[in-house]
């Protein structure tokens, strides 16, 4: 069974999330789904990189193409992410960037470093061991009085005036 779902790294969440805008964010999320969330067929690893288009930046944030932009550079200039060519060289600047038609995305791993075992981690996760809710007599049958779990026909008005609930609502 694979589970739908990314690893985040604790470092984003514990020590970059205040200093990052709502933009910023959402870029970074977008990066990391892309790689993280993805296992390379020919490594069996997470992916460290990935293509990832001003298109597919825009459908995946909801952001105008200028801020795509400007919170890329931004993102660049903090050194939080790393943006290589299609021949995989380093693009410092938005000037290098520019007019390039293939860009590749990944998290800087002097600030987002994945250890070794969760690189190779492809396996299940594991599951909760307990429910939060505690069951009494009281509470297992609490909700079978309520008119909408009933199997009751008619206008909402009529439910609702056939049901103990009517002195709550005033006609």
């Amino acid at each position: 069974m694979i589970f739908k779902h990314t690893q985040v790294p604790n470092i984003l969440l514990d020590t970059h999330l205040p200093n990052l805008t709502e933009s910023e964010l959402k870029i970074l999320l977008v990066i990391i789904r892309q790689t993280n969330g993805w296992i390379d067929k020919l490594t069996g690893k997470r992916k460290v990189k990935d293509r990832i288009t001003q298109s597919q930046f825009r459908l995946k944030t909801g952001l105008s193409k200028r801020i795509i932009s400007k919170t890329l550079k931004m993102l660049s200039d903090k050194a939080l992410i790393i943006i290589y060519d299609a021949k995989h060289n380093l693009l410092q600047n938005s000037l290098e960037r520019r007019g390039q038609s293939v860009l590749f995305y990944s998290l800087n791993p002097k600030h987002f470093t994945t250890s070794p075992n969760a690189q190779n981690d492809t396996g299940l996760v594991h599951k909760s061991a307990y429910n939060k809710r505690k069951y009494s007599k009281e509470n297992m049958t609490k909700g079978s009085s309520l008119p909408i779990r009933q199997n009751t026909t008619g206008t909402i008005d009529e439910v609702i005036k056939q049901s103990k609930y009517q002195s709550l609502f005033r006609f």
